[in-house]
């Protein structure tokens, strides 16, 4: 998979490009009673994992997605978005990753997700972004992987903030917040907890991302909507978030939801985003995103984005980590 990362922030477009997004809710971990829910997690916890059972499992999520797909390509999305952890491994890997099957069982379901969504990919003409987990070289990512139109994976992401809650146990941290320039245009993607982070959007947006993509695990009640209409306002590019059980939305550019599932699980939220039109300030009659590129001061950034302790590197978690920023502030 070659990476097509780009550089500065890009101009104004004057040309329109409306884009059609579908944020896909499958219902939660894909299945349809708990029964099936729980039969996943005694395969899982089975003698390590039982890797041709917990294969199966995947298999069983894929055709859940190929169906939602489906739904998002009947209602004219140019592209999809699946939640995080579409394969549901996060599960098997913490507890398993220490064995030799877990990376092949990884990689053979990262394959299968590759060669299934792509055949769709292949008959709707539909660009598809989903989060799944991959392995390279003994190590776990939390990835977010973009089919194009020909099945193609054309662009990759791992997750670069990882919650202290044990999913940095699970997953390496990936160290990169690359823009790709895709025939749909340029995006970047964020992974749940990445949204926490100002600075990660900021980034995609200085590199001249159009649009956002981010695969999540559950909705946060109104904070999680309101984090993501924040974050798209701040920087005027558009969001589309998917997540399981319901909730998924699309974020324009003005921070306004486009389109919003509610609680319902297996829905879709669907909207047409123009890519190339400009962002507007309510009172004022200019380009918000290249007049706010223009009007920002670096200069004064210097101790919140490059100088802050960073404490993570040390393994730190708790009070302390706030006792040092507290003190470095002073």
């Amino acid at each position: 998979m070659k990476r097509r990362a780009s550089g500065a922030a890009a101009g104004p477009r004057s040309a329109r490009r409306r884009l059609t997004i579908a944020a896909c809710a499958p219902a939660a971990h894909g299945f349809a009673s708990e029964s099936e829910c729980a039969l996943v997690e005694r395969v899982i916890k089975g003698k390590e994992g039982d890797p041709e059972r917990v294969l199966r499992h995947v298999d069983i999520l894929l055709d859940h997605h190929m169906a939602i797909l489906k739904r998002a390509a009947g209602a004219g999305a140019d592209v999809a978005v699946l939640p995080e952890d579409a394969t549901r491994l996060g599960e098997y890997i913490r507890k398993w990753k220490s064995t030799r099957s877990c990376g092949e069982v990884t990689q053979r379901a990262f394959e299968r997700f590759v060669r299934r969504i792509g055949c769709l990919c292949r008959r709707t003409g539909m660009f598809v972004v989903g989060g799944v987990a991959t392995e390279r070289e003994g190590r776990f990512y939390n990835s977010a992987v973009m089919l194009d139109e020909r099945g193609v994976a054309v662009a990759s992401y791992d997750k670069t903030h990882l919650p202290r809650a044990g999913e940095h146990k699970t997953y390496s941290a990936g160290d990169s917040l690359p823009v790709f320039d895709t025939r749909i245009g340029k995006v970047g993607f964020l992974i749940c907890w990445d949204i926490l982070f100002p600075e990660a959007f900021g980034e995609l947006a200085l590199k001249g991302a159009e649009i956002v993509f981010q695969p999540t695990f559950g909705h946060w009640e109104e904070w999680s909507d309101a984090m993501a209409r924040v974050r798209a306002m701040d920087w005027s590019v558009p969001l589309a978030v998917s997540m399981w059980g319901g909730c998924a939305c699309i974020i324009d550019q003005d921070g306004a939801i486009a389109a919003r599932t509610g609680h319902s699980p297996d829905s879709l939220a669907v909207a047409t985003l123009d890519l190339g039109s400009p962002r507007k300030f309510q009172y004022f009659k200019i380009d918000a995103r290249f007049e706010k590129m223009a009007e920002r001061r670096p200069d004064l950034y210097r101790t919140h984005v490059l100088d802050g302790p960073r404490v993570r590197d040390r393994g730190e978690t708790g009070p302390g980590v706030l006792k040092e920023y507290h003190a470095f502030g002073k």
